[in-house]
């Protein structure tokens, strides 16, 4: 699977901007700006993309292992928060609360570990990940 990716920068570094283009999701001028630049809720940045990329795929993954075993949710909610110190990617933090209707919750935790374990980004970060995994 190949995933192509464009960003294309102009300007200062902090007065600058970015547009980021997504060519598989058909997604066209994302926003970018440095992490530290005033923003108005329509800019996004590298550390939170990576931090949205690895929600996005542990709900995913998720979702996948309880598919397999014929379980369907009401809902999914992760959370990911990324410790960065010095300019380097400490920690990758999940906070997942699902409602999942008949579900023993040593069964949750245990599909839970493995989709933490299954989860392309969550290994492409090669950080400590931490999860809080819990039943609404």
């Amino acid at each position: 699977m190949g995933i192509d990716i464009k960003a294309i920068w102009q300007g200062g570094f902090k007065q600058g901007n970015g547009k980021l283009t997504i060519e598989n999701s058909g997604l066209d001028g994302v926003n970018f700006k440095p992490f530290f630049a005033k923003s108005d809720g329509t800019f996004t940045n590298p550390e939170e993309l990576l931090a949205s990329a690895h929600a996005t795929c542990y709900a995913m993954t998720f979702g996948y292992i309880l598919s397999e075993n014929e379980i369907i949710a009401d809902s999914l909610e992760t959370n990911v928060s990324v410790v960065i110190e010095n300019n380097v990617l400490k920690s990758s933090n999940i906070n997942f609360k699902a409602s999942i209707p008949g579900i023993e919750n040593d069964l949750f935790q245990q599909l839970a570990d493995k989709a933490k374990e299954m989860c392309t980004v969550g290994n492409a970060l090669n950080v400590e990940i931490t999860l809080n995994a819990s039943l609404l």
